[in-house]
């Protein structure tokens, strides 16, 4: 959706760093330009996230001189490079404005990716799931010739904390409260009785998470690690979900992978400290489901 934007003065364009505005016909995006704002290196489960930058967004070359349909006039030169080593975790590149921006993104293989306002309010996402490792080109654009200032952020972790609206909070009290478990437990597996569901999309915390939840979650596991895997599994007589945000932040979900309609989250070489868990549901309706923690299964 375009938005009508005030001109800025071309007194203050004139001395955006690094912005050139002189551009022959014929122009488009070129990767092989210096990046406006330089360039950052990160690792999968980087902190913190999400990454930010501040970026003066706008240009005079279309965006879609780089790929049909893409919106928004960039710069010539990317604004950003993001040198990326991947690892599970998809990736979000996505600008926060007060007024209308797109974001373009050239990906190691040469892809181009695009977008105007999968982030809400205006705001342009793009998700990358299973990214490659290698660089990331990346652009601000917006719908006239003035520039608008803008908050680049690159996140694994979604869109949790990202929007105005409502998310699952690891900072509120559990609805059916915590445990402390060490390596090597008894019983295995731990169970817990909760009452799921919520009126949360868990999408929310995770794009592709499936389910509604609470706003705070209904369970906190305090796990002392050793060599072992650790499993959550929901057993109930209705389809449900399951959703957990780990002590390094990462959020993890499932639907049925614990055979008929049960989620299970396996998690490798868990590491020490809080678990949130969330157990959803599909509708606005509650069910009653048994929670297992197991380092056997």
């Amino acid at each position: 959706m375009k938005k009508t934007i005030a001109l800025t003065a071309m007194a203050a364009i004139a001395f955006a760093p690094g912005v050139s505005f002189a551009q022959k016909n014929g122009a488009r995006p070129d990767f092989t330009l210096d990046p406006n704002y330089g360039e950052v290196s990160l690792e999968a489960g980087f902190t913190p996230d999400p990454w930010t930058k501040s970026i003066l967004a706008g240009g005079s070359v279309p965006a879609s001189s780089a790929r049909s349909g893409c919106e928004g006039s960039v710069s010539a030169a990317p604004d950003l490079q993001l040198q990326y080593e991947a690892g599970e975790f998809d990736l979000t590149v996505r600008a926060l404005a007060s007024e209308d921006t797109t974001l373009l993104v050239n990906t190691p293989s040469g892809q181009w990716l695009c977008d105007d306002d999968s982030g809400g309010d205006l705001n342009p996402k793009v998700l990358i799931s299973d990214p490659q490792s290698g660089r990331y080109d990346i652009w601000l654009g917006t719908y006239g010739n003035d520039m608008v200032q803008s908050t680049l952020e690159i996140s694994e972790l979604g869109d949790s904390g990202s929007s105005g609206g409502e998310a699952p909070d690891p900072g509120l009290d559990p609805n059916f409260g915590s445990v402390n478990l060490d390596t090597g437990f008894t019983p295995d597996p731990h169970e817990k009785s909760i009452l799921a569901g919520g009126s949360i999309t868990a999408s929310v915390a995770k794009a592709g998470c499936e389910g509604k939840v609470s706003a705070a979650a209904d369970y906190q596991v305090f796990f002392e690690a050793g060599s072992m895997d650790l499993t959550f599994l929901v057993e109930a007589s209705e389809d449900t979900t399951l959703l957990i945000n780990a002590p390094n932040g990462r959020w993890y979900c499932d639907d049925d992978s614990g055979g008929g309609v049960n989620p299970k989250v396996l998690i490798t070489n868990p590491q020490s400290g809080r678990y949130d868990v969330w157990v959803g549901t599909y509708g606005d309706d509650m069910v009653q489901s048994t929670l297992k923690v197991s380092e056997l299964d």
